[in-house]
């Protein structure tokens, strides 16, 4: 059973009061730390609890994000330091307070090439589906795209699969 919400989430100088970093995939090591601010993901979108999800995200130097895509959108507010956003085939510097918006299906990934931790907030629908890796043509295409010269598609554990569920 999920915990209620809190209303409130204090930022302290080891992360957020009550919040435990995890790696960018619960239960296995990364350098990405994630920590979960408000709700959960759900399985469905009857469950109790917040209809939104909203993460941070400690990118450390020389690390990336997953280059990945996924049929939710989502936002991302970057929250301290310098990093890389690539969204589609485009790639831009991004800073502190920037906003990103990534569309349903867009490739995306994070990238710290720094030497300061690059951290951002990211919002997604707490019922989503999983993220899916880059293949094939799609994955060629981009690393032949000017955000090719900044993509690690090798750079973050995959997603893991939810275990079917038997009558699907």
């Amino acid at each position: 059973m999920k915990s209620v919400q809190r209303p409130f989430t204090e930022r302290k100088p080891t992360g957020w009061e009550g919040v435990e970093a995890e790696g960018y995939v619960p239960g296995e090591p990364s350098k990405v730390v994630r920590h979960t601010l408000v709700g959960g993901r759900k399985e469905s979108a009857a469950e109790p609890g917040p209809g939104l999800e909203v993460r941070y995200f400690e990118v450390p130097a020389g690390a990336v994000t997953r280059l990945e895509k996924h049929e939710h959108e989502h936002f991302v507010i970057v929250g301290e330091g310098v990093g890389q956003a690539i969204v589609g085939e485009e790639v831009r510097e991004v800073r502190a307070h920037d906003v990103i918006y990534v569309a349903p299906f867009q490739p995306h990934q994070f990238v710290n090439r720094g030497d300061a931790t690059f951290g951002f907030f990211c919002v997604v629908t707490a019922h989503r589906d999983i993220a899916r890796m880059l293949e094939g043509v799609e994955l060629e295409a981009l690393l032949a795209s000017p955000a090719g010269k900044v993509a690690d598609a090798d750079g973050a554990p995959p997603p893991r699969r939810r275990p079917a569920v038997s009558g699907r």
